[in-house]
């Protein structure tokens, strides 16, 4: 699947093109300067990975972040 113009992979879990979407526009805004070429998610133990790669960058960015499948809020 492609997402304005980045590859986006999801390799397991599920996850619709909506939440992909709002992920690679996070990214997007936080690497400011930098094109996106490809995400890919992989879901599993309550946790969503996230691998992601510029062009012109030899290296991939590794992220692995909660991911409460409610969508509850919780205060702390």
């Amino acid at each position: 699947m492609t997402i304005d113009n980045v590859t986006v992979i999801i390799e397991s879990g599920a996850l619709s093109a909506r939440e992909a979407e709002r992920y690679i526009r996070k990214i997007q805004r936080h690497s400011k300067g930098r094109t996106l070429k490809r995400v890919s998610f992989r879901l599993a133990d309550g946790y969503l990975d996230l691998r992601y790669s510029f062009e012109g960058l030899p290296f991939e960015r590794i992220r692995r972040i909660s991911h409460d499948a409610t969508g509850e809020r919780k205060a702390v």
